[in-house]
């Protein structure tokens, strides 16, 4: 089982968390407790009903994870995850290219369609596409990853010759996992992915992300059966590819013991997942940072 955190960007003063010192000590910290990535997410135009309901803030997640690139040496970095539809695939693609090569290979690429029909119109992007735009974008992009000189007509874009120099550390490229609990989402990963995440939460908060709810271990257990089956039909199987999905052992606010946390992983682990994150206290940076050397000497070192 490997762990990874999203950073928390939280301008409520006094929480530190914008002041890039302290991302640096987070950063670093997490690394040396013994987590395996940090993740950055991505909401470049968010609206204000969705944060006062419950959204939140985002850096660039390409620029965060290249500042965190720079202070780091074996942690790996994710977008967690980049909205793929947002994007020119040229300039997807570079960004990514950037990290990689930036970090010494150590990037990792969760993807998703989206959801937020308001962020979506103020990117000037059709939100009725942004499926048929995920799937050209992971083509495109795979294509300049491999060094090929790109032609492609797409639904807004026309590639006559290009090609994506420097390519990514990683060959043939960065790891891509797909997000999404939709049967979409895990077809995507069949055919196209290295990883699957999904997301466990409410009926409400899947209503809000427009997907399919995974409130139990019992329907993520089901959704990793379906996703087999998927992976053995594209030759396939579960063993090629991770599996990135949380757990209560990894809320690092709530005073479970360390023997309740490694149940609560081990229960995931049999039914396949390989990779789970931690959340930490949101309050400030200097409390995250704490809560995650406690959890690495506590769970980790076990």
């Amino acid at each position: 089982m490997k762990f990874i955190v999203e950073y928390p960007v939280v301008s409520t003063p006094g929480g530190g968390w914008l002041e890039p010192a302290n991302i640096t000590r987070f950063a670093r910290a997490a690394e040396d407790a013994g987590l395996d990535g940090i993740g950055f997410t991505d909401h470049p135009a968010p609206s204000l009903k969705w944060l006062n309901g419950g959204g939140h803030e985002t850096f660039d997640p390409f620029a965060a994870l290249a500042f965190c690139a720079a202070v780091t040496t074996r942690i790996r970095l994710l977008t967690w995850l980049n909205v793929v539809p947002y994007r020119n695939p040229f300039l997807a693609a570079k960004s990514m290219t950037t990290v990689d090569l930036l970090s010494g290979g150590r990037a990792t690429f969760a993807l998703g369609s989206g959801y937020l029909r308001s962020e979506f119109a103020a990117l000037g992007v059709d939100f009725a596409e942004r499926n048929d735009l995920f799937e050209e974008s992971v083509q495109v992009m795979k294509a300049t990853w491999a060094g090929e000189e790109v032609r492609f007509k797409g639904r807004h874009f026309e590639a006559m010759g290009q090609v994506g120099m420097p390519r990514p550390v990683q060959r043939p490229h960065p790891p891509l996992w797909i997000g999404g609990n939709s049967a979409v989402a895990r077809d995507r990963v069949a055919r196209l992915a290295q990883g699957w995440a999904p997301m466990r939460g409410s009926k409400t908060l899947a209503r809000t992300a427009r997907t399919r709810a995974i409130e139990s271990t019992e329907d993520l257990g089901v959704l990793i059966e379906d996703l087999a089956e998927r992976l053995d039909a594209a030759g396939r199987s579960l063993k090629e590819i991770d599996i990135a999905a949380g757990s209560e052992g990894g809320q690092l606010t709530s005073e479970m013991s360390r023997d309740q946390r490694l149940e609560s992983f081990a229960e995931i682990e049999q039914l396949g997942v390989t990779v789970t994150s931690v959340a930490v206290p949101r309050d400030s940076v200097h409390a995250a940072i704490d809560a995650v050397a406690r959890f690495g000497a506590d769970v980790l070192g076990r």
